[in-house]
C-alpha cells in the first residue's frame, strides 16, 4: 500500500497545500473547482478546447479531437510519440518553499509542509506520455498514460499548530478511437480511461513533522484505493471554410451511476449527481473516492490566418460552456445552481506555421468568469517548453475566490 506514496515521491512530491479561512475558532477549508487534469496549454486558454484541440489535452476535453492529432491521409503507422513529458505547478507560497532546497529533494516535503504554515500553498506534478497511430484513411488510435499527483494541507485548528494533509494520485491507461471524414469535416471519438486512484487524509502536528520520511509514513497509513473506468464520447464538425469554424460537443464521464449528498463546490451545498462510479475504499466525506461527475461540454472555435511574406500567422479564437447543468427525470448531469459565468471559458492563441502544428511558437490568453490566464510555448530543438500563469477558482461555503498559480511543462515529440 506504499505504492501511491512512491508515485508522489517519484513525481517530485506533487503537492498542493490548502490553508484555512477562520470563522470564529472554526476552520473552513476552501474547495477547488474542477481540479482534475491541468495542463499548461489548457489553462492558458481558459480551458476552452472542446472544439479545436490538436494535442493530448483533448482526452479531457473532447475525445473526437484526438483524431486530429493525426491527419487521416497520413501514411505513417505511428504518427506521433511524445515522451518524456512533465509539468509542474504551484503558487507563490509553494515556490518560496523550494528556495534553498533545489538540490535537497529529501527536504522538499517537510519544507512545503512546515514553511509559511499560515499561508495557502499549492503544488502539483503530472506526466502524460502518449502515441497516435492508424492507417491512411482509417480510424485513429490514441494510447496514453496520464498520471497526476497532488497533496493538500489544511490548517486543522485555530492555533495553527496542526495541519490536515490529504493526498491524491490518479494513474490512468487511456485508450481512444476516433473516425474522421476524408476532409475532417466531421469527427467522432470514443475514449476509455480505466484508472486507479489513491487518497489519504491525516492530521499532522507541525512540531512533530520536520522529517519528510515521517510525513510519508503518516500519509501511507490512511490510504484508500478506488478504481473506475470512465467512458467519454464526442464529436466535432468543421465547415469547409478558410477560417476552419468548428463546433464541438462532448460527454465526459458518461453517467453510469448516481449518488446522493455529493458536494457542489460552487454552492457549498450537497446534491444528487450522476457520473462514472468508483469502487473500492470509498469515503462519504471524500467526493473523489465516490464518483467522477458527468461533464457535458459545448465549444466553438475559428482560426483566422494571414500570410506575412513567407511566414504564416494564425489566430485561434475559442469559447466553451461546461459543465452544463442538465437535469432530467430527477437526475442531475452536472452541478446545479451554478452561476453561468462560472461555466463559460474563452481563449485566444497566436501562433506561427501550420494551423495543425501544436509544436510551434505560441502566445495564449484566456478568461473564465473574472479569472485570467496567459501562456507561452517555445519549441527547443527536440523539446517543447510551456509556461502558463493562471487564476484558479476556489469556493468557501459557496463564496468564490481565486488564487494565482503557475505551470511549467516540458515535453519531447518524436
Amino acid at each position: 500500500m506504499f505504492f501511491p506514496t512512491r508515485i508522489i515521491a517519484g513525481f517530485s512530491l506533487a503537492v498542493a497545500f490548502t490553508a484555512s479561512v477562520r470563522a470564529d475558532d472554526a476552520v473552513v477549508t476552501p474547495v477547488e473547482w474542477k481540479n482534475n487534469w491541468n495542463s499548461a496549454t489548457s489553462r492558458a486558454v481558459g480551458g476552452s478546447q472542446t472544439a479545436h484541440s490538436f494535442t493530448e489535452d483533448a482526452l479531457y476535453a473532447n475525445p473526437a479531437a484526438l483524431g486530429r492529432t493525426r491527419h487521416p491521409r497520413s501514411r505513417k503507422t505511428f504518427h506521433v510519440i511524445e515522451a518524456p513529458t512533465l509539468s509542474a505547478g504551484g503558487n507563490n507560497t509553494a515556490r518560496e518553499s523550494f528556495k534553498g532546497q533545489a538540490l535537497k529533494p529529501s527536504e522538499w516535503l517537510s519544507g512545503l509542509t512546515t514553511k509559511s504554515p499560515q499561508k495557502r500553498s499549492y503544488f502539483e506534478l503530472q506526466t502524460f506520455p502518449w502515441t497516435v497511430m492508424g492507417d491512411r484513411g482509417g480510424p485513429t488510435f490514441f494510447m496514453g498514460i496520464p498520471i497526476r499527483s497532488t497533496l493538500t494541507a489544511n490548517e486543522s485548528s485555530a492555533d495553527g499548530l496542526s495541519r490536515t494533509v490529504s493526498s491524491e494520485t490518479t494513474a490512468t491507461a487511456a485508450l481512444n478511437m476516433s473516425l474522421s471524414t476524408r476532409t475532417e469535416a466531421l469527427t467522432f471519438g470514443l475514449s476509455l480511461r480505466p484508472n486507479v486512484r489513491w487518497n489519504s487524509t491525516v492530521t499532522l502536528q507541525l512540531e512533530n513533522s520536520s522529517s519528510s520520511k515521517g510525513i510519508f509514513s503518516s500519509i501511507k497509513s490512511g490510504i484508500a484505493r478506488t478504481t473506475s473506468t470512465p467512458v467519454d464520447l464526442g464529436f466535432i464538425t468543421t465547415a469547409g471554410d478558410f477560417w476552419m469554424p468548428s463546433f464541438g460537443l462532448s460527454v465526459l464521464n458518461f453517467p453510469l451511476a448516481c449518488v446522493d449528498n455529493y458536494l457542489n463546490p460552487a454552492t457549498g451545498k450537497r446534491q444528487s449527481i450522476c457520473g462514472a462510479p468508483r469502487t473500492g475504499d470509498t469515503q462519504d466525506d471524500v467526493e473523489s473516492t465516490r464518483l467522477d461527475p458527468t461533464e457535458i461540454r459545448l465549444g466553438f472555435s475559428i482560426v483566422p490566418r494571414v500570410r506575412l511574406g513567407s511566414m504564416r500567422l494564425n489566430l485561434k479564437i475559442s469559447g466553451d460552456v461546461y459543465p452544463l447543468p442538465i437535469s432530467r427525470g430527477g437526475k442531475n448531469y452536472g452541478y446545479t445552481d451554478v452561476n453561468i459565468n462560472q461555466l463559460t471559458h474563452a481563449g485566444i492563441e497566436l501562433f506561427l506555421g501550420n494551423v495543425r502544428d501544436s509544436n510551434t511558437l505560441s502566445l495564449r490568453a484566456g478568461l473564465n468568469h473574472t479569472r485570467r490566464s496567459w501562456g507561452l510555448s517555445v519549441p527547443l530543438a527536440q523539446f517543447h517548453l510551456d509556461l502558463t500563469s493562471y487564476e484558479a477558482a476556489l469556493f468557501t461555503n459557496g463564496k468564490a475566490s481565486s488564487e494565482k498559480r503557475y505551470l511549467l511543462g516540458l515535453s519531447s515529440r518524436w
